[in-house]
Parts: C-alpha cells; structure tokens; sequence
C-alpha cells in the first residue's frame, strides 16, 4: 500500500488523465459485439414453403350440408388433391388467398382501376344484331334490341366481368317465372314460354360453391366441371347459372379455387407491392434527401453520462435553423455538413414501377390511370389498338358461348322460340375522327355509285343503308320517301344536255 502510494507521488504509477479515460469509454462503446450480430442473422433456407391444397373458407349457410363436396366415387376431396397434398402440397406459394383478402384488394385504386377499365372496354360499344340468311327481320331486331336494354344485358356483363376481375369468377342467375322451387332441376332454354323471363341476377363467387361434379372420367364433358351449385344454401343446377371465367386455372386447383379461375389481382399482386414500395421509398427520400450533420463534442454522451448539454445543443441548433438566418458554430469543436442525396432518376424509376403493372393487364398507361407517355415522339395511339385488339379477343371467348345463351332466353321470352337468323356482333372499339370518318364516308359513296351503275343495287337499296348508318350523316333518311328524279335539279340538267344532244343527232 506505502509502495502503490510512493510510486504514484513520483509520478510512476499515476492514474490516467481524465481525456485519455474517455478514449478508452468510447472505444469500447463502439466496439461490435460479434456474438450479438450472428445472433441477428437469420439463415435463408432453399427449401419453399409447401402448402396443402384445401378447400376455401366460405360463408356460413353457403354450403348446404357439412364442409364436403359431393364427387363420383370421391371421398372429401377430389383425388388429384389428395394425391398432391400426400406429395407435400404446392410449393411456390401461389395459392387461393381466400375472398376476403380479395375483397380488400378491390378497395385500392392499382387493383380496381384495371379490372374496371377492362370490363367497362369490353361493354362500351357493345353488340349489335343482324340478320342472316335473308328475310326481313328490322322489327324483331329491334324488339331484341328493347328487350337488351329492358333487361339491362350490358350492365349485367360489365358488373359480372368487374366481379371475374376481382375475384376470379362470377355468375348469372337465369331468372325464370314460375320456377322458383324447381332451380335443382336442368333449365331448357327453349321451354321458356312468352314473357316468362323475370331478369338476370350477378352473383359473386363467395355465396356459390358447387354440390357435385364428375372426378372419375376426364372423358366426359362435366369432367371437374360442377353440374349442381349450392347457392346460399339453395341447390341450384348449373344450367340456371352462366359462368364468367376469364382466367381457367388447372384441375388440381380447381377446388382450392371453389371452381373458379385465378384473379386480375392475384396476378397483379406481386407488381403492385413493387409499386407501392418503391412510391413510399421516392416519397421518404425526397422528405429527407438531404441530411444536417452538426459535429460537436460528444465526449459526454460516449462515457457514459447522461448528456444533457449535448442534447440542448441540438436543440439550439434546431430552433434557430433557418434558411435565411445565420448559425454560429464553435470555431475549434463543431463543424458543419449538408448531405445530400441526388433525385435524379427516381421519376424513371417510378414510372417504370408503374408501367409493370399495366404490362400485366395488358392496358395500355393512359387507359388504365390516366397517365399519357412521355418522352420524344412518344404516342399512345398504337398501343391502343393493340389494346383494343385484346380486348376484341376477350370477347370472343369470354361473351360469345354466355352471349348466345342470354339471346337465346330473350328470344323465348319475347316470340316463345329461338330465330336462328339473327345474331349478335361486338361493334368496333376503334372510334374514327372527323377526317378518317369523311374518307370512309366519300369511298362508301363511290363504291354505291359504282354498283348502282352496274345494276348491282338500287338508290332505294343505298338509301336504306344510309338511312340504318349511324355514322353515315344522313340518318335521318326516311327510306320509303324517295324523291322523284324530276324534281332534283341536277338530275334535271343532265337529262336536258343528254337529250338536246340526242335530237342534234
């Protein structure tokens, strides 16, 4: 102890000063625990969760007895099912999410504005009816036309189109008079008798689920496809419900999916996460692109100590920030430094975020939000047409087979049978401008002057088509009132230069 006590009075032994103390304290406080870090790595594994195949969560009352599905020589599930979920289930995690989780991605604007855009395109124009193989048909044209309209026929398709979009399927319930306890039974079509036909009903997939489906023979034509429905609890036959199914998914998914294909915004999901993280990121960058750095003396707060002058001194250097005041800084002890992030280039990556998204629905930008191209010689014009041609396409496979059946229905209800002379056409999406409309309109003028010419058609024919044109210009044409050629003047004049020619002769 004497020993200890002389050789720090000569100075050997002496303590170390208080500076080289603090060193020492923040040295070690910044020093990296590396057991700390291993213990925050987390390893990735190779192996992709698996999910087992099930059948989806419904309503209460939606299935009528128990959880099951009734199959041909099937137990619970459907074979191919059982036999995927015995070899460990699907494993890239692409599965029903359930209609719940759908129904919530309707709400946001990246999901609803392109099935919106998409439904509403396909039933913009809409059909038109015609008649082939001859006769005269305008008056059951245009009642069949009415009838469209009375029933709401496009508005039932955009809505059944906008629900196939969201969730993947929809359906239509044939409404029929008189049949109210008779929907377990097969609908005949031609059976409905004169104004029997109440209307058309969209029914979302949440509320149907099938009853019975053949599982056993791939051969026949109701191979995993449901010919009894259990809507709401109501067993209905398949023949009463017209489906909408834009995007069929395979049978080993299809009771997963309660037998309906995968949605718009399943697909749309992963790109639209994309998006709305690279929206937040540019938004918190440019909310915090450039950083105040105030190096001050910070020995305190590393040693240990509570502090509180570093801490005023921060608040001091808050306060009194200002763009257009000054701020005084210690001349030996702080500094002063502006880190800034550069923005260029973050409109570039937004935009192509955004354009990911209308890659996946085919739609063009300006369509599905509004956005125009930017850039030089940058035009949305053909990739309209594109679109317009998708969607064309679309109508063909998904309207036509439901489209057929819905005039069918119309048709016995108004005359009690079907005419098979008319039929229904999708009118063209493209719409033409003043100047392409004057072309189309001068070429129909001259090829009707050349076939009136050759006695191919008469001018009472080619004022019938121009008095039906819409686009024509003259559409308000009474096609029976057909002038007489001694009273058109010009007609007039060129029959007394012909004849005076004549009698010189």
């Amino acid at each position: 102890m004497i020993k200890r006590w002389i050789r720090r009075w000569l100075g050997i032994d002496s303590p170390p000063p208080e500076s080289a103390r603090a060193e020492a304290v923040k040295r070690a406080k910044l020093k990296i625990n590396d057991l700390a870090l291993a213990a925050l790595a987390k390893p990735r594994s190779s192996e992709p969760m698996r999910v087992k195949l099930t059948l989806p969560e419904l309503p209460p009352g939606v299935r009528p007895t128990g959880d099951s599905m009734a199959m041909d020589d099937a137990g619970e599930f459907a074979p191919i099912m059982d036999w995927a979920n015995s070899m460990g289930g699907i494993g890239c995690g692409l599965y029903f999410p359930g209609y719940p989780y759908l129904a919530e991605l309707a709400q946001r604007p990246e999901y609803r504005s392109p099935v919106e855009t998409i439904a509403e395109e396909m039933t913009r124009k809409w059909i038109k009816f015609q008649s082939v193989g001859g006769g005269d048909l305008d008056q059951r044209v245009q009642e069949l036309e009415a009838a469209f309209k009375e029933f709401g026929i496009q508005d039932v398709f955009r809505k059944a189109t906008e629900k196939d979009g969201y969730f993947g399927r929809a359906q239509v319930y044939i409404d029929v008079k008189g049949q109210e306890n008779e929907r377990d039974k097969p609908l005949v079509i031609e059976t409905i008798p004169i104004g029997g036909l109440r209307g058309f009903k969209v029914i979302e997939p949440m509320w149907t689920t099938p009853v019975a489906w053949n599982a056993t023979d791939p051969t026949r034509d109701d191979f995993y496809k449901p010919t009894v429905w259990s809507v709401l609890g109501r067993t209905t036959h398949d023949s009463r419900l017209i489906m909408f199914i834009s995007r069929e998914v395979p049978d080993l998914l299809k009771p997963s999916y309660n037998f309906g294909g995968i949605s718009l915004s399943q697909l749309l999901e992963s790109y639209v996460k994309q998006w709305l993280r690279t929206r937040d990121d540019v938004a918190d960058l440019i909310h915090n692109f450039s950083i105040i750095v105030l190096a001050t003396n910070m020995e305190a707060t590393l040693a240990g100590e509570d502090g509180e002058e570093e801490r005023k001194r921060g608040e001091l250097f808050i306060r009194d920030r200002d763009n257009r005041g000054l701020m005084k800084i210690d001349k030996e002890t702080e500094d002063l430094k502006v880190v800034a992030t550069s923005l260029a280039g973050l409109d570039e990556l937004q935009a192509q975020a955004q354009e990911h998204m209308c890659a996946v629905t085919r739609v063009p930008l300006v369509k599905a939000f509004g956005i125009s191209p930017s850039g030089l010689n940058a035009t949305s014009e053909f990739e309209i047409m594109v679109f317009y041609d998708h969607i064309a396409a679309r109508q063909e496979i998904v309207y036509t087979p439901n489209l057929r059946t819905v005039s069918h229905a119309v048709q016995c209800h108004l005359w009690g049978k079907v005419d098979d002379r008319i039929e229904a056409m999708f009118e063209p999406l493209k719409e033409l401008d003043g100047e392409s409309l004057g072309r189309v309109r001068k070429g129909d003028a001259e090829l009707a002057a050349t076939l009136i010419q050759n006695g191919v058609i008469t001018p009472e024919e080619e004022r019938e088509r121009i008095a039906a044109d819409p686009n024509s210009g003259y559409n308000n044409l009474d096609p029976s009132a057909v002038p007489d050629p001694d009273d058109i003047p010009g007609q007039q004049q060129q029959q007394g230069e012909g004849g005076e020619g004549g009698d010189d002769e």
